[in-house]
């Protein structure tokens, strides 16, 4: 894992690097929404474990994006 880093950090195509966009839907009840993110053309799911403040929708934010199984996942989400 941490080669797939040096090795994306080295050819720009790092997903960690921080990301802005706005949240396009949100359910606290369920823990999780959308965030739809500036210069990307996929939203990009957000879980509440990965939230550092408390977000609702239309809120600008900062992120940094994961790959996982079911697609790209936000990481340390904090409002802007």
């Amino acid at each position: 894992m941490w080669l797939k880093k040096v090795v994306n950090y080295f050819t720009g195509e790092d997903e960690s690097f921080e990301k802005k966009g706005k949240v396009k839907f949100f359910n606290r009840k369920r823990g999780y929404g959308f965030i739809e993110p500036e210069n990307m053309d996929r939203d990009v799911f957000v879980h509440v474990t990965s939230l550092e403040d408390k977000i609702s929708k239309g809120d600008e934010v900062a992120f940094e994006v994961e790959a996982s199984d079911k697609g790209l996942e936000a990481r340390r989400v904090r409002l802007i």
